[in-house]
């Protein structure tokens, strides 16, 4: 591990001399600046052509997985994710929906989609964390975008969480497709690992 992965934003009080404001001030303008590059910028493509794309790179890698063309049409890989915070108090009406039992603590509930090298391509965080995965996908702004880049013959891969539509892939009892699905389904899950790491 590179030793600046150990560091807390205090550490740095101790090493450049400056005070613990200075330091969340000079960490957030930082961050501010990360969030202005437009090559970082989070994008969900729409355009059939960036499609086209996506779902290659998904055939491409089953290809790679198993030796054939055997799963086509994927846009997306589709999870959710509860990522502890603090205690967010005042600024939330109802305290105890962001309260999860099994995590011990706060939670922000987060819905994303990835392409197949696990990059981001959507993500909705509007939702309070005892929220089913499916309710926030169909209440937020993500489901109606789902809907937009999937047109047919286009869909996006979740888990038992989502809700079997023409444009969403779940599990099923065959075990044939269920082994494709889960298999390809993984991107989401490696992408929530590398968050998180």
């Amino acid at each position: 591990m590179h030793p600046l992965q150990c560091l807390q934003v205090c550490d740095f009080q101790l090493i450049y001399h400056v005070s613990k404001t200075e330091c969340h001030k000079s960490l957030w303008r930082a961050i501010g600046a990360i969030n202005q590059l437009e090559e970082l910028e989070i994008k969900c493509p729409t355009d059939v052509e960036d499609l086209k794309k996506i779902e290659f790179e998904f055939a491409a890698a089953d290809k790679r997985r198993y030796g054939s063309y055997s799963w086509r049409g994927q846009v997306g890989a589709i999870d959710g994710i509860g990522i502890v915070q603090r205690n967010p108090g005042k600024a939330v009406a109802n305290l105890n929906r962001f309260y999860v039992e099994r995590k011990a603590g706060h939670v922000a509930l987060c819905i994303a989609i990835c392409d197949a090298h696990r990059r981001f391509i959507y993500y909705d965080i509007s939702h309070e964390a005892a929220t089913h995965d499916s309710l926030a996908q169909v209440g937020s702004t993500l489901g109606l975008k789902i809907k937009d880049i999937s047109p047919a013959p286009f869909f996006i891969n979740g888990d038992s969480a989502f809700v079997q539509e023409n444009h969403m892939a779940v599990p099923s009892n065959d075990s044939d497709f269920g082994f494709y699905q889960s298999s390809n389904r993984m991107a989401i899950e490696c992408a929530f690992g590398v968050l998180v790491r």
